[in-house]
Parts: C-alpha cells; sequence; structure tokens
C-alpha cells in the first residue's frame, strides 16, 4: 500500500517549490536581461546590482524562514520591501524616448546614494569629533556636493513613492498605502528595537502566588511570509523585465499558481 505524504511533508514540498520557483526568477531576469545586453551603460550596471541584493535578501528570508527563525525573516523582508519600493518608483513614470528613459532611471537611482549621504551626515556630525570623523565627513560632504552638481536630490518621502507606484489611479494609490501600512511598518518593527516585539520574547506571569518571568524564544510568524516573499520577487523581477521590454506572461502565472496553492493551505 502506497504511504501517503503527511501535512508536514506537504508543506515541506510546497515551501521547496516556491523557494525554487523565486530563485528562478531571479536568475533568468538576470541572465536574459540585464547582463545579457551587449553594451551595458550605468543604469544596466545598478539594475543587475539591486537585481543581486534582491535576490541575496530573499535568499536570505526564505532560509531563516525554513530555520523557523522568525524575527530576522521579518527584518530581512523589511529591507526587501524598501528595495522593491525605490526600484519600482524608479523604473516608472518613465519617458518613451529610450536613451532618455535610462539616463531618467540612472539619475533616480543616484537620488538614492544622495538620500543615504545626508543621513551619514547627520549621523557623523552627531557624533563627538574627532580627526577620523571630522575627515569622514569631509568626505561625505564632496560626495554631495558632487551630486548636487549634478542636480541630484533627495528621495521623495515614503508616502510619494508608495503613492507614486499607484500612477494616478487612485484606487491604486490605496492600495500602495495598504501595502506601505502592513509590509513595511509591520516588519520595520524587527529592524529597530520595539517593545512591543521585545515583550512578545519576556514576560512577567502575574496569575500566581509567586510571579515569574516566562521567555520565548521568537515571535510568531504572520503565516504570509512566503506568499509575501513570492508577491514581491515576482513585482521586482516584472519591472526589470518591463523595463528591456520583456514579456512577464510566465512569471505571472507561475506567481498564480503559487499564491493559490499559499492561501488554501
Amino acid at each position: 500500500m502506497e504511504n501517503k505524504p503527511n501535512q508536514t511533508e506537504e508543506k515541506d514540498d510546497l515551501f521547496n517549490l516556491v523557494a525554487d520557483t523565486i530563485m528562478k526568477w531571479y536568475d533568468q531576469t538576470f541572465t536574459t536581461f540585464t547582463i545579457a545586453k551587449p553594451e551595458r551603460r550605468g543604469t544596466d550596471i545598478e539594475l543587475s546590482g539591486i537585481l543581486l541584493v534582491a535576490k541575496k535578501q530573499t535568499l536570505g528570508a526564505l532560509t531563516t524562514l525554513v530555520n523557523k527563525h522568525i524575527l530576522p525573516t521579518h527584518a530581512l523582508l523589511r529591507t526587501l520591501v524598501e528595495t522593491y519600493i525605490v526600484l519600482a518608483w524608479a523604473l516608472s513614470n518613465l519617458p518613451n524616448d529610450k536613451k532618455t528613459t535610462s539616463d531618467e532611471v540612472y539619475k533616480k537611482l543616484r537620488r538614492w546614494d544622495y538620500t543615504r549621504l545626508k543621513k551619514d551626515e547627520k549621523f557623523l556630525e552627531d557624533l563627538s569629533q574627532t580627526p577620523k570623523i571630522e575627515s569622514a565627513i569631509g568626505k561625505v560632504k564632496g560626495d554631495i556636493e558632487k551630486l548636487q552638481e549634478k542636480g541630484i536630490k533627495e528621495l521623495p518621502n515614503r508616502k510619494q513613492l508608495f503613492r507614486s507606484l499607484g500612477g494616478g489611479y487612485q484606487d491604486k494609490e490605496k492600495e500602495c498605502d495598504e501595502l506601505y501600512a502592513r509590509l513595511y511598518r509591520r516588519y520595520s518593527r524587527a529592524v529597530h528595537l520595539n517593545r512591543n516585539v521585545s515583550q512578545q520574547l519576556v514576560w512577567k506571569q502575574e496569575d500566581s502566588e509567586k510571579p515569574k518571568l516566562l521567555y520565548k524564544g521568537d515571535i510568531e510568524p504572520d503565516g504570509n511570509e512566503l506568499l509575501i516573499m513570492a508577491t514581491i520577487s515576482c513585482n521586482i523581477n516584472k519591472a526589470v523585465r518591463g523595463f528591456y521590454g520583456g514579456q512577464s506572461d510566465a512569471i505571472q502565472n507561475e506567481y498564480e499558481q503559487i499564491a493559490s496553492k499559499l492561501t488554501s493551505t
């Protein structure tokens, strides 16, 4: 009599299927679109790097999730969400001319650099000033000035970044706002120290004669981690393929099959 797979085995098989499919998307996009161009401009190099960063963030999140380390999984999901939002913003609302489009994307991505440098400048200026820190401040200021000379400015605020993905459609903008509230804000708790998180791991039991501290090894999963990885990874790969004029029907179909299986379990 043939043994049927138990529930744990089925979940493991589904996890492996989803993980393999997601990694396949990244590999195909990288080899087919970004590095396949005979002459790679600065924009192509930037997008190749971002794609590899997103792939590594996703792989890290998959690894921690399968090993049931939920807090670091959420931290990696938070960084993946941010990568997607800035990438999608950089690739949205572009002119039709190919060269102008490429230049515009490159300029938008440099705004990412500028924003990081401004944060570095503020951080360094808040420290006690030593020769090494003063030297670092001087270098950061020099880099900022170079970007300013090219007309580069800071990124829009997060609300504008999310709204820009709506393409001017009110329903889509509301959907993007919901994405921000549900994902970015939730998973930020795993990156920045948050008492709502720390109190889930250690708490005092008061319903006994002698109160005692109780400890827990990790936070609870929300149950959507794998689906969110698949969703964001699909969107990242579709955005990059779309920039190069590629089709995304295949990965969209695969994503819909994955989503259906994940939401039915």
